[in-house]
C-alpha cells in the first residue's frame, strides 16, 4: 500500500509543478504581479502615450510604485550605519529625495519595456522575506529582474530591493553613498540628490 501511496504522491507533485499546474503563487508574488501588470497596462495605454499625457502617465506610474515599494526601508538600507547618525528631519528628507530618485530610475527602466513580456520564475519565501525572480523577454535579449520583498505580518508585501541583471539597486547605492560620506558630508550628499 505504501508503494502505491508514493506513486500517487509523486504523480500529484509532478502535476502540480508542471506548466499549467494548479500551484498558487504566494501572496508576495500575487501582489507584485498586480503592481507590474498595472504598470504595463499604463505604459501600453494608447491614450497615455501622447506627449501631452506624459505628466499624467508619470503621476499614475509613481502612485503604483509608491504603493508597492517601501522607500523608508530602502533609504535605511542604502545609508546602512550612517542612518542612525541622522536626525528625524534628515531621515525624512532623505527618504523623500532618495525615494524620488528610485522612482525615476525604476520607472525609466520600465518605460523602455512596454512591448516585452514579463515572466515570473522562482520565488523564495523565508518567514517575512521573499525574493521573486522575473525576467523581461525582448526580441533579442532576456533581462533578469528580481524583487526582494518583506512583510510586517499584515499581509501587505513591499519591495525593499530590486536586482537588475545581477546587480542590487540598493547595494549599488549603498556603496556609492558610503564612498561619498567617507570623503564628504551628509549635506553634500543631500545636495547631490537634490540636483538629480
Amino acid at each position: 500500500m505504501r508503494y502505491v501511496e508514493k506513486i500517487v504522491l509523486t504523480l500529484m507533485a509532478i502535476f502540480m509543478f508542471s506548466a499549467g499546474g494548479v500551484v498558487a503563487a504566494s501572496p508576495a508574488q500575487e501582489q507584485l504581479k498586480q503592481s507590474i501588470y498595472e504598470i504595463l497596462s499604463v505604459l501600453r495605454n494608447p491614450q497615455l502615450k501622447a506627449d501631452s499625457q506624459k505628466e499624467n502617465r508619470r503621476v499614475t506610474l509613481e502612485k503604483i510604485v509608491e504603493d508597492r515599494f517601501d522607500f523608508k526601508k530602502m533609504s535605511q538600507l542604502s545609508l546602512a550605519m550612517h542612518w542612525k547618525e541622522r536626525s528625524a528631519a534628515e531621515k525624512s528628507e532623505f527618504v523623500v529625495l532618495f525615494g524620488q530618485l528610485l522612482k525615476d530610475t525604476y520607472i525609466s527602466k520600465m518605460e523602455g519595456y512596454t512591448d516585452e513580456r514579463v515572466v515570473f520564475l522562482n520565488e523564495r519565501i523565508r518567514k517575512k522575506k521573499a525574493q521573486i525572480d522575473t525576467k523581461i523577454i525582448t526580441e533579442t535579449i532576456e533581462i533578469p529582474l528580481n524583487y526582494r520583498m518583506f512583510t510586517k505580518g499584515n499581509d501587505q508585501w513591499r519591495v525593499y530591493d530590486v536586482v537588475i541583471e545581477g546587480v542590487s539597486l540598493i547595494g549599488n547605492y549603498r556603496s556609492q553613498f558610503r564612498q561619498m560620506l567617507e570623503k564628504g558630508s551628509f549635506e553634500e550628499l543631500m545636495d547631490k540628490l537634490k540636483k538629480k
